[in-house]
């Protein structure tokens, strides 16, 4: 399907690495794999030429399925080339990849960040379907190259099936992906395309709200044929260019802003040898949903979702130490607020301590802190904007003085 900035992919198990690259593996792939497995078993349909699977093969079902199998992983693999041109390119400028994960809807690059320079992310958007495209003519070579081989060989017969499905599904893959659906590879293609006139962001909005309109669109033919996998990928599609627009905004709002505009300073803490009840008074009082743990230094993070995880035999005996998370996450006052959003997303933690350098705490930092100032930001740059001559940038923010 492409790339995004984002890692979602949850429940994934990791079966290897290439160029350095975790390869993982959703749990929907696996479902996704056998329903190709079935369906290029069983179909005996033509289109333009290629048969799309194995039914009308005159032999046994076990070999029939075999056959499905093969073309199931290989086409699989064909996807995963496909990611891979995507995360090639990626790192020729620099960007590291933290994964590829194979999962219902096909592949996705998960990228530390997008560049923002048209050229580069027109490179990096078209490597994919280029690298589609290129199996599937070369596929569909070989595939004429053998028809006029006369044999009544079942195996060369299931061969050219093979082949005729690899040439057929990739160029379709290409096509597919070309479509200007952002954050597909098309889309990315039209927003590298609309940012040489425009600032990233703004193209980013014009190219997510053909994203979605293209989405809606895929929906409703999708409904009228009640085609349930089309309709699943439109509904991937919408959200993932929602998604992929407010994470830009998030990375736009935040960019030259560093953790100690954010952070908050007057910061309560607790002892590791709080009682869990009176951490939860604590929590109902002060509103807060997490504290850094202190004791002759900073020793944790304990959060209401660690609470959760006591029995309620051992609630009555349950200290901090018990469930705080130890080392916590911890970012400097000099930290940009891209990168300590990152971690927080690496991490998977809503709050990050701040040390400075001797490792003493000198304030925390969460999830709404960053929120905060993304609309903030959003709302200060559309004011300033609004009547300002065109091409005029509206001046960076005051940092403040202090933090709440």
């Amino acid at each position: 399907m492409g790339y995004e900035q984002y890692d979602p992919m949850n429940s994934s198990l990791t079966i290897g690495r290439i160029m350095g690259i975790p390869i993982k593996l959703h749990l929907t792939f696996l479902v996704i794999l056998a329903v190709f497995l079935v369906a290029f078993s069983m179909n005996d349909s033509e289109i333009l030429g290629f048969t799309l699977g194995f039914g009308a093969l005159d032999t046994d079902w076990g070999t029939r399925y075999a056959f499905g199998a093969t073309a199931a992983i290989i086409f699989f693999i064909t996807v995963l080339i496909h990611e891979l041109a995507h995360s090639y390119m990626a790192i020729r400028y620099g960007v590291r990849i933290r994964s590829i994960t194979l999962m219902i809807f096909g592949g996705v690059a998960t990228m530390e960040e997008i560049p923002k320079k048209p050229g580069q992310e027109l490179k990096m958007a078209f490597a994919g379907p280029l690298s589609s495209l290129a199996i599937g003519l070369g596929a569909y070579g070989l595939m004429l190259l053998l028809t006029p081989i006369d044999s009544n060989s079942i195996l060369l017969e299931g061969m050219l099936i093979l082949i005729g499905l690899m040439a057929f599904y990739n160029i379709f893959l290409a096509a597919f992906n070309l479509l200007p659906a952002f954050p597909m590879d098309g889309g990315r293609i039209l927003r590298s395309a609309l940012a040489t006139r425009m600032s990233h962001l703004e193209a980013t909005k014009k190219a997510s709200a053909v994203g979605r309109f293209s989405a809606i669109a895929m929906g409703m033919f999708a409904i009228w044929q009640f085609n349930i996998f089309l309709i699943m990928i439109a509904v991937f599609i919408y959200f993932a260019a929602r998604d992929e627009e407010q994470a830009t905004l998030v990375n736009d709002s935040l960019e030259g802003v560093n953790v100690v505009s954010l952070m908050s300073t007057d910061v309560k803490v607790v002892h590791p040898d709080t009682s869990v009840q009176q951490l939860l008074d604590l929590m109902y009082y002060t509103r807060h949903k997490g504290f850094p743990v202190v004791d002759r230094g900073l020793v944790g993070m304990v959060t209401l979702e660690d609470t959760k995880r006591i029995s309620m035999e051992m609630f009555r005996f349950a200290r901090v130490r018990d469930v705080m998370t130890s080392p916590a996450t911890t970012v400097m006052p000099s930290t940009a607020a891209v990168d300590a959003l990152k971690l927080m997303g690496d991490k998977r933690v809503s709050r990050l301590a701040v040390v400075n350098e001797s490792g003493s705490l000198v304030g925390i930092i969460t999830r709404k802190d960053f929120l905060r100032v993304v609309d903030i930001v959003a709302i200060r740059k559309q004011r300033a904007n609004w009547g300002a001559p065109p091409g005029q940038v509206p001046p960076p923010p005051i940092p403040p003085t202090a933090s709440s």
